[in-house]
C-alpha cells in the first residue's frame, strides 16, 4: 500500500532528526578525541572525524525538507532548504576531497583554502538556514530556542577566523554539534507526534 505523503514527511522527519542527534554528537565524542589525543591528519580519529561528517551531512538536509514538508515554513523560512543543501553540498566536497586526496599537514589549518569553504558551510550557509527553519516552531518554544541558539552560536563562531584567533569557532561547533543534535532529538519526537490536521 503506498505511503500517504503526510507519513513520508513524518518518517523523513523521524529518520534524519534521528540521525542528526546520533551522529552529530558521534562526530562531537571524536573530535573531543581527536583533540585530547593531538590526532594529526592520517590519524585514525582524524579519518573516522571525515568520514561521520560525510554521513552526517544527508541528515541536516532531511530534516529541513521534512518542516518544509509539514507546511509550517512559509515565507523566507522556505530559504532554509537551499542554504541547508548549500552547505551539506559544500561541507561535503571539503572532507571527501580530504579523505580522497590525504595529506600530511592539516587541510583544515588556517588559513587555507578548506578550512575557509568548511567555515562558509558550518558558519555561515548552516547558520543561516538553522536561524530560517526556527519560525517554524514559533509553537515549540524548547525547539524554537534550541534552533535560534544553534544559529547564532555557528554564526558567531565566524569571530575566530575574522579575528585571527581560530580557537574561537569553538563557539560555533558549539552551535552545530551540541544545541543543533538537541534540537533536532526534540523535533524527531515531535514528528513522531505530528499530524497535518493539528499543525502547530
Amino acid at each position: 500500500m503506498p505511503r500517504s505523503p503526510a507519513s513520508a514527511v513524518r518518517l523523513l522527519g523521524i529518520v534524519s532528526g534521528t540521525g542528526v542527534t546520533g551522529l552529530g554528537l558521534a562526530c562531537l565524542l571524536v573530535l573531543v578525541i581527536g583533540l585530547a589525543t593531538a590526532a594529526s591528519p592520517g590519524a585514525p580519529w582524524f579519518t573516522a572525524m571525515e568520514v561521520l561528517v560525510l554521513l552526517l551531512a544527508p541528515f541536516p538536509l532531511g530534516l529541513v525538507a521534512a518542516v518544509r514538508g509539514t507546511g509550517l515554513a512559509s515565507g523566507f523560512t522556505r530559504l532554509a532548504l537551499p542554504c541547508m543543501a548549500a552547505a551539506m553540498a559544500l561541507t561535503g566536497v571539503v572532507h571527501l576531497s580530504i579523505l580522497a586526496l590525504g595529506s600530511t599537514s592539516d587541510p583544515l589549518a588556517w588559513p587555507s583554502l578548506p578550512h575557509a569553504l568548511d567555515i562558509l558551510a558550518w558558519n555561515g550557509l548552516f547558520a543561516i538556514a538553522v536561524l530560517l527553519m526556527a519560525p517554524a516552531f514559533r509553537g515549540e518554544a524548547a525547539i524554537h530556542r534550541l534552533l535560534i541558539a544553534s544559529g547564532g552560536l555557528a554564526l558567531a563562531g565566524l569571530i575566530g577566523p575574522i579575528t585571527g584567533v581560530t580557537a574561537l569557532r569553538v563557539i560555533g561547533v558549539a552551535g552545530h554539534a551540541l544545541a543543533f543534535p538537541v534540537a533536532a532529538a526534540l523535533i524527531a519526537r515531535w514528528f513522531s507526534r505530528w499530524r497535518p490536521a493539528a499543525r502547530t
